[in-house]
């Protein structure tokens, strides 16, 4: 099985971990979500650029969730 998946905003503490949300599908187009409390990197791999990445996604994210009170008063 393979999962194909996305970070997404929201942190839960689960049993006293906090744990990122991630969303996404299986290989064969089943929905799915994922708590992760930890990701590590490869040694030797890049560890600043997957932090770096990570941070646009969920600071993307951030932004089109935000919500604005266009009521008239």
């Amino acid at each position: 099985m393979k999962l194909t998946i996305e970070p997404t905003g929201t942190i839960m503490t689960i049993n006293g971990v906090s744990a990122r949300v991630w969303k996404g599908t299986s290989d064969k187009g089943i929905a799915v979500e994922c708590f992760i409390a930890f990701v590590q990197v490869h040694e030797g791999d890049d560890n600043a650029g997957f932090e770096r990445e990570l941070r646009e996604v969920t600071d993307k994210l951030r932004r089109e969730l935000a919500s604005f009170d266009y009521r008239m008063p």
